[in-house]
């Protein structure tokens, strides 16, 4: 059986055709300006990737969705960084462009953490705390084995977690692409290559990020006290300059001393590691439909 995972995201929408959960065709696309040309995108999408394929194989379609969805996941509540997502019924719209295949929603980065705890370092963990870096910060979080909705469906938007009330800056705002953009005039791209020319601003900016993206964690790990932390999206390639300022403040922030350990790794998934959750998705309700 096949199943079709899509990943939107801030600039862009990647897709996933995945049998026995691994991805045998993909696709990206930028992200259409309005919510008419997404639907196009999607239904040409799911032509070309399933051009061939008998309809009896095709076990439905998984969407990951940037921003807050309600808790029957069938509509977008607020998506801060796609307007005109916003108030959307998308389960309905969904079902009208595609009739015949079933359809489930879940935020998008609920998705990277279900394909984590599926084939990824999650895999064997049972209390995780997944974020994803990019233009901002989405996060998602694994709590005695289950990936966590809240009450009202908009658990895991730890990005918005105030660090600095004196200036009302939030965790994206310090330890996202927004950082890096107000700092340095430029963004994570850019700024990756200034660091590999050896400019020592970009190296002082980006190891700024880490000991503030390490408050953050260290706030998420005296609330949820995890297994480990992880940590992907389009930031995350500069792991190697990250990781030694979220460890400085982990040291100085956490409070019980074996959680000063806690381990933070840094995805393997790689850019469509969401589209897989999303198509992974079919998989966990056929199995909770069976339990």
């Amino acid at each position: 059986m096949y199943y079709l995972g899509f990943d939107i995201g801030a600039s862009s929408v990647k897709a996933a055709l995945v049998c026995d959960q691994k991805i045998v065709k993909s696709e990206t696309s930028d992200l259409p300006f309005d919510l008419a040309g997404l639907l196009k995108i999607f239904k040409e999408i799911f032509k070309r990737l399933t051009a061939g394929l008998p309809q009896e194989e095709i076990g439905g379609l998984g969407f990951g969705w940037p921003g807050v969805l309600d808790l029957s996941r069938q509509k977008i509540i607020k998506a801060p960084n796609v307007s005109y997502l916003d108030d959307q019924p998308l389960g309905e719209l969904l079902a009208g462009q595609f009739p015949n295949q079933i359809i489930v929603l879940e935020h998008d980065v609920n998705c990277f953490l279900l394909a984590e705890k599926t084939v990824g370092q999650a895999k064997d963990l049972k209390n995780v705390v997944y974020l994803t870096l990019g233009s901002g910060i989405g996060g998602a979080l694994l709590v005695s084995g289950e990936i966590i909705k809240g009450a009202h469906g908009a658990a895991g938007e730890v990005g918005h977690m105030i660090i600095d009330l004196s200036r009302q800056l939030d965790l994206e705002a310090l330890a996202s692409n927004k950082f890096i953009l107000r700092e340095l005039g430029v963004g994570s791209r850019e700024a990756e290559q200034r660091l590999e020319a050896g400019d020592e601003a970009t190296k002082k900016v980006l190891e700024q990020l880490g000991r503030n993206l390490g408050v953050g964690l260290a706030n998420l790990i005296n609330i949820l006290d995890p297994e480990a932390i992880i940590l992907g999206g389009g930031i995350s390639s500069l792991a190697d300059i990250l990781r030694p300022g979220i460890l400085e403040s982990l040291k100085t922030w956490v409070l019980a001393p074996a959680a000063k350990e806690t381990p933070v790794l840094f995805s393997q998934m790689g850019k469509l590691g969401g589209a897989l959750g999303a198509a992974l998705l079919l998989l966990a309700q056929e199995a909770a439909g069976q339990s």
